[in-house]
């Protein structure tokens, strides 16, 4: 009887104790699973704010906020963040830990596009269309076409800063002609605006009009800011280079205020880089080293390092016209440092031709070698 009844006491606390185990594990599988859905919410969010920041370059975000595993998921947040921050070499080795076994076709195409972006955004051209190209296969053994046609565009606009420009023309006109056909308004407005920006160098001014405003129109209608935005901003480019000062300003203008209704930082920044180098060849230098000030400012606040680095070579450009050679000297300077730690080659090409000419032209340079 005594047995029997501490044999029924030891069973109640095991009782309880098995309860206490299943209770403790419905709770951690439901905070594994709000951590889960909060990292979900956050990659959303993020691919939702690069999608519309990086100018030019097309996300393709298709299932990525849908992986399974946790740990990828947390992975891509953590990439993405970095992404943000302009921290491209970090947000690579985050993305390609994603890659591989146990995401799907679409989620592989879609980290291989932003691996390719990151390249872009450092002026890795070759490993930028290496991935870019892994990525078309992909897409076009799945008839994946929203995917390819951000792909055919990105690859665009690789062959444009090569040079290449007729190679980057067929890409836009490719993604272009998927973009109309799957009725992909957004897809359809980039493709029209970079084949805009080619026209541009090729110095055909009134097709690169032409290619914007049908962006412009698209961009409205669909009530995409940020994209009309850039649509304007490209304009007045354009406008900037027919000799149209007046006119560049006055969309410059239109571009900043959206971009400050918005709260779009990077594009504000640029706007006002852009009203600088108008003013500049106006003429009316202090008004231009004011907007790129401003310019600088944001760009700091933002981390955004390539943009800090193209003001500060700006406002050398400025000091260097007002004859103030030393200010300009240590502009450039502070330029080709913040270039050569982010890795972009041909800006800090462009910005050491300007430090070579300016010493060369410096007086103390010309003034003879006492003997």
């Amino acid at each position: 009887m005594i047995i029997s009844i501490i044999a029924g006491v030891i069973g109640v606390p095991l009782a309880l104790f098995g309860a206490y185990v299943g209770i403790r594990q419905v709770l951690q599988w439901r905070k594994e699973a709000r951590e889960k859905e909060r990292d979900r919410e956050e990659v959303k969010n993020r691919l939702e704010e690069l999608r519309h920041d990086i100018r030019g370059i097309a996300l393709y975000p298709d299932g990525l906020a849908e992986m399974p595993e946790r740990r990828r998921l947390a992975l891509l947040r953590h990439g993405l963040k970095s992404m943000r921050d302009f921290k491209y070499s970090e947000a690579i080795g985050f993305f390609r830990e994603c890659l591989g076994v146990g995401a799907t076709q679409s989620q592989n195409i879609a980290l291989l596009v932003i691996i390719g972006n990151c390249f872009l955004s450092t002026s890795e051209l070759e490993e930028a269309e290496g991935h870019y190209r892994e990525a078309e296969v992909a897409a076009r053994e799945s008839n994946d076409k929203e995917g390819l046609s951000t792909i055919l565009g990105n690859m665009g606009i690789v062959y444009g800063i090569k040079g290449e420009l007729d190679k980057a023309l067929e890409h836009f006109q490719q993604a272009l002609e998927i973009d109309r056909e799957i009725g992909h308004r957004e897809g359809e407005a980039s493709a029209l605006g970079n084949m805009g920006n080619v026209y541009g160098i090729k110095g055909e001014l009134d097709k690169a009009l032409e290619h914007h405003q049908q962006a412009l129109e698209i961009d409205r209608e669909i009530g995409h800011r940020k994209g009309e935005a850039s649509d304007v901003g490209n304009m007045g480019i354009v406008y900037r280079i027919k000799g149209e000062l007046d006119k560049a300003l006055e969309h410059f203008q239109q571009a900043l205020e959206i971009d400050r209704e918005i709260g779009h930082r990077e594009g504000e920044a640029s706007a006002l880089g852009n009203m600088g180098n108008v003013y500049r060849i106006k003429g009316e230098l202090d008004k231009a080293l004011e907007h790129h000030q401003q310019a600088l400012e944001i760009d700091r606040e933002i981390g955004h390092r390539e943009g800090e680095a193209s003001d500060l070579g700006n406002m050398g450009n400025v000091y260097q016209i007002k004859g103030e050679l030393d200010k300009a000297l240590e502009q450039y300077q502070q330029a080709l440092e913040i270039f050569e730690e982010i890795g972009a080659e041909q800006s800090v090409v462009k910005v050491r031709k300007s430090i070579i000419v300016l010493r060369r032209g410096s007086p103390e340079r010309r003034r003879p070698q006492k003997s």
